[in-house]
């Protein structure tokens, strides 16, 4: 079997963060089942958000005429990937849900906010046309539902899987440090709606109890600015370490080693490859009890008010504060990460294949 994967959204985790993690997990696992897959990217490279995404468009466009498509058995697009096809003159194709760009509208600002309302227009179209349509989570299928009106039976829920990035490894390879302060780690794309604003307002309610408390922040993104800015307002800069994005393997995996506590205040995930990261890794994790969160972390972490600082400050004390409430979390956050695997992941995938190119019965007369 021939399956052509289109994305036009980047494939190197710098760029693409946890979709581009799926991305390669996704492609590795088809081709280790024995699938023929070719893959059509564009080739642009761009650091601003509308200028990219208008190229992303422009890839669109230009996809009828690419003869690959002719000769693929099934079509596999990224949330938009595909939209300009013609249902009647393709392929079977399945979208493969990851941003859903009309639940990210409300965290967005102009002109950024043009730009995903644009591509929201487009994911919708592609979500209606395709034959089938893959998520991560529950929360992303009910949200395909009610924002794009795709009928619920042909969307499927497929958890994403653990992958072994090669940092993964490292974290535990050397012995952990004890630390000389407590330690709180933030890991993520700098976009609003990860909420890193509301994990800088919980710093100044913690600082009295612990006032040596460093809270390390891995990513860079959108909002870098923005919240450089906030930093200043809330006079937090002597708590607060950026680390933009770290290349270095031992570098990223020391981060983790040494956390005592792993914080994701995001309010929107369509699945969280950094919460199976967590788990896997036994972090005492706080994130916020919204999107997909509940559905990943389940009872392996603390779960607060979204859009809530003192929620979170809350959380992150209660870990503080208790060395065993950390080592009991870590072992259910351990007894919890087996339950996502590649195995399972690619399972769900091969069963949407068969289901998408199973051949239409013919009505008996």
């Amino acid at each position: 079997m021939r399956i052509v994967v289109i994305t036009s959204w980047s494939t190197d985790v710098i760029g693409g963060s946890g979709t581009a993690v799926f991305f390669k997990a996704f492609l590795a696992g088809l081709r280790e089942r024995g699938y023929a897959v070719e893959v059509i990217a564009p080739n642009f490279d761009s650091t601003d958000y509308i200028e990219t995404t208008l190229k992303r468009f422009q890839f669109n466009t230009e996809l009828r005429t690419d003869p690959r498509l002719r000769q693929a058995d099934l079509i596999v697009g990224f949330d938009y990937d595909g939209y300009g096809l013609d249902p009647a003159q393709r392929p079977p194709l399945i979208a493969s849900a990851h941003a859903i760009f009309a639940d990210l509208c409300r965290w967005e600002r102009d002109p950024i906010r043009t730009m995903v309302y644009a591509q929201a227009y487009f994911d919708r179209l592609n979500m209606q046309q395709a034959d089938w349509v893959t998520v991560g989570s529950q929360y992303g299928k009910d949200r395909i539902v009610a924002l794009y009106g795709v009928p619920e039976q042909k969307v499927q829920v497929i958890p994403h899987g653990m992958v072994t990035p090669p940092w993964l490894p490292l974290v535990e390879a050397e012995p952990r440090q004890a630390n000389d302060h407590p330690i709180v780690l933030a890991v993520g794309k700098l976009y609003p709606r990860k909420r890193v604003d509301v994990l800088l307002r919980a710093v100044p309610l913690l600082i009295e109890e612990f006032p040596t408390l460093e809270v390390r922040i891995v990513g860079n993104g959108l909002e870098w600015d923005a919240l450089h800015a906030l930093a200043d307002e809330l006079d937090i800069n002597a708590h607060v370490t950026w680390l933009s994005h770290l290349e270095d393997d031992a570098a990223f995996a020391r981060e983790w080693r040494q956390a005592d506590v792993f914080c994701h205040p995001s309010s929107q995930e369509t699945f969280g490859y950094v919460y199976l990261e967590a788990l896997t890794l036994g972090k005492p994790i706080v994130a916020a009890r919204a999107s997909a969160a509940p559905e990943v972390i389940g009872e392996a972490g603390l779960l607060v008010e979204p859009e809530n600082p003192a929620a979170f400050a809350e959380g992150i004390r209660r870990f503080l504060r208790d060395e065993a409430l950390r080592a009991e979390y870590s072992r259910r956050a351990r007894a919890r990460a087996p339950l996502f695997t590649m195995a399972r992941m690619l399972d769900g995938y091969e069963q949407a294949i068969r289901t998408v190119l199973a051949p239409v019965p013919v009505p008996v007369r």
